[in-house]
């Protein structure tokens, strides 16, 4: 398979799942589901290689260059974010399959749903398979998104992925009826900010391609108020601190494997592409560093007010919730950083962090991530940036244990009504172990990153 074929495919194989799940109804969808998942990771692969073999991947959509036509491109960092979308999605899929049941029961055992209560009641029985065309059709966004090449389609992908987004929150039933409308209305409104940004940017340089658009921007006020807007939109969407309030009740509310979705997948959508906006675009402004800035500080804030936070939750889902919000403050340091000297290993850390949901312990990828990150943090001078990782690091530690402690505490004295299905454990210990493989040999993934980065 070419580099382009891969790259088509990619994009086509979730949104063809989509459709083939909800044809198939409540019988077919889990087979439709998972046999979806599996061609996402092989296609996922595929293109990855042909982007560390051949460099960018581009295609024009109907055979129409730009500015006229859309043109998809993959680089080394949509490849990557393509690449953990895919084995993490494979994993969700996994772990729904049995948390929903083939049949559309839910599985009692499950010990992430949270006590009884309106935030622990699964989805009702007669919509939990819709998840599965629901959530390919958010992973086929998510996929069009990190293939996009202009601003414009940008737009449309993330709208497809915050309305996903909140149909998959909205399955869980009455209970998350309040989470999902503050959820849609939050979107909604980081969704206006960032298309009127586009439409300044558009009036004043007649095209929305991110190509077109580096070597025709001129400094100004509309491009600055373009850069505002865009930005506080995709800070809405991404949940950064202070911005993040939606995220905990819809976190929450939805069922576990939603809530994986929106952790690990969704949010992480916001923050690529305020990376490509302040890495591609706007980084070349005068001035343009205060912007960075801001966004390390807060980024730091976020680090120690969801560690906190975290540290202080009862409950497992509402804890990682907070969790979400202070990993997500790394990604903020690690923009800021990619901005100016170390930048290529701080996106490296950024990458690597997220590959696995650890508190940074040795051997994990969490851990490698973290010291790329205190080691640019080091070589840049950013003597705030080690002391918010170290600090961050150390409260991800106590909380995670604190959960441990209380499952080992509360585990009850029979032992059979306990255990936990395999499929869940299967997922889990893949991920975990994909999160070990690239503490282990991450090379090939650095050198992904650094694929189109100079383009």
């Amino acid at each position: 398979m070419t580099g382009s074929a891969a790259l088509v495919t990619v994009l086509v194989v979730p949104l063809a799942g989509a459709v083939a799940a909800l044809l198939a109804g409540r019988r077919g969808a889990v087979a439709a589901g998972l046999l979806t998942s599996a061609l996402g990771v092989a296609a996922a692969f595929v293109l990855a290689g042909a982007v560390l073999a051949g460099g960018m991947q581009r295609v024009a959509v109907g055979g129409w260059a730009v500015p006229l036509g859309i043109e998809l491109r993959a680089d080394g960092l949509a490849a990557a974010m393509l690449l953990m979308t895919a084995v993490i999605g494979a994993g969700i899929a996994v772990y729904a399959w049995r948390y929903f049941g083939a049949a559309g029961h839910h599985d009692p055992h499950d010990l992430a749903a949270g006590p009884p209560g309106p935030a622990g009641k699964a989805a009702p029985a007669s919509t939990q398979w819709l998840f599965w065309p629901v959530w390919l059709l958010a992973w086929g966004a998510l996929n069009a998104l990190y293939l996009s090449g202009d601003l414009f389609n940008l737009y449309v992908t993330l709208e497809l992925l915050g309305l996903a987004a909140v149909a998959l929150v909205a399955l869980a039933g009455a209970g998350a009826a309040a989470a999902a409308l503050r959820y849609l209305l939050l979107t909604l409104l980081g969704s206006m900010l960032y298309i009127l940004g586009v439409e300044l940017l558009y009036a004043a340089h007649q095209t929305m391609d991110l190509l077109q658009l580096r070597e025709r921007l001129q400094p100004g006020l509309s491009v600055w108020l373009a850069a505002a807007l865009m930005t506080t939109g995709l800070l809405v969407k991404t949940a950064i601190f202070p911005l993040h309030f939606w995220l905990p009740p819809a976190h929450g509310s939805a069922p576990a494997p939603v809530s994986a979705a929106l952790s690990a997948l969704v949010v992480k959508a916001g923050f690529y592409l305020l990376a490509r906006l302040w890495l591609d675009l706007f980084g070349a402004l005068p001035g343009a560093g205060v912007v960075p800035a801001l966004l390390g500080a807060l980024g730091a804030c976020a680090v120690l007010w969801g560690g906190v936070q975290a540290l202080r939750q009862t409950r497992l889902k509402a804890m990682i919730a907070y969790s979400t919000v202070a990993q997500l403050g790394y990604l903020m340091i690690a923009l800021l950083l990619a901005s100016g000297a170390g930048g290529a290993a701080a996106g490296a850390a950024g990458g690597a962090m997220h590959a696995g949901r650890d508190p940074g312990l040795p051997p994990t990828g969490g851990f490698v991530g973290k010291f790329a990150l205190v080691e640019a943090a080091v070589r840049a001078g950013a003597w705030w940036a080690v002391a918010v990782v170290l600090a961050g690091s150390l409260l991800a530690a106590a909380f995670l244990f604190h959960a441990l402690s209380r499952a080992f505490a509360d585990a009850p004295a029979d032992k059979t009504s306990a255990e936990v299905p395999a499929a869940p454990q299967l997922a889990a210990l893949a991920l975990a172990l994909v999160a070990v493989a690239l503490a282990a040999a991450g090379e090939p993934l650095r050198r992904l990153l650094t694929v189109g980065a100079a383009t």
